[in-house]
């Protein structure tokens, strides 16, 4: 139980520390996630097109990071068209 035991939690400590930290576009998109989430829930009112546009506004940079173009696209018109929704246009 001598030193092997002792210096345990250090080394356990010392592998949080050492991890990568993660791409601020993957935070936003966790951000993002979480108002898809609770958006479609919530489309009967208008805080619902808010939070679906602005959530997949939030996962767009990470799809543009990792290049993939069509999920790009895909978010730039469905954030154009929740934006529409919500300014009463369509």
């Amino acid at each position: 139980m001598g030193k092997n035991y002792k210096y345990k939690w250090l080394r356990a400590y010392a592998k949080i520390q050492a991890r990568p930290k993660a791409h601020w576009s993957t935070t936003v998109a966790w951000i993002g996630t979480t108002m898809l989430l609770f958006g479609p829930y919530l489309l009967q009112y208008k805080i619902g097109f808010i939070l679906n546009c602005v959530g997949i506004v939030l996962l767009t940079p990470q799809v543009w990071r990792h290049k993939q173009w069509n999920l790009v696209f895909l978010n730039i018109v469905s954030s154009t068209g929740y934006l529409l929704q919500i300014l009463n246009i369509i």
